[in-house]
């Protein structure tokens, strides 16, 4: 008998349930001052593609990153309206705490 393992790695769940309308777009991410070389789904991010977090340097987000987003492809997903987001999922993944700077940058996505 012969036997197999094989590893696979998921990426991380951010939706708390699918609704059907959640309004996803296209976007490039700039990985200027990430030193991991990846950026990582459920971390906020600006018009210029820039994760943010709701400090006093950043930008305004327009979204949520949908998926894990390494360097060598910066190109991803961000979910920008109608969707229900698991917060701790997100915070869990992305290893922030969603500032309240975002949910009001983001008033059409719920966080649950």
């Amino acid at each position: 008998m012969k036997f197999k393992t094989t590893e696979v790695n998921m990426q991380p769940e951010i939706l708390k349930r699918k609704l059907g309308g959640e309004l996803f777009s296209e976007i490039t991410l700039d990985f200027t001052g990430v030193t991991s070389g990846i950026i990582k789904a459920g971390q906020p991010i600006d018009k210029d593609g820039k994760p943010v977090n709701g400090a006093t340097g950043d930008g305004a987000a327009v979204g949520i990153l949908y998926t894990d987003v390494t360097e060598d492809n910066p190109n991803g997903t961000i979910i920008k309206a109608f969707a229900c987001v698991n917060e701790a999922n997100c915070n869990a993944n992305a290893g922030i705490t969603i500032a309240a700077a975002v949910k009001t940058a983001l008033p059409l996505i719920v966080f649950e």
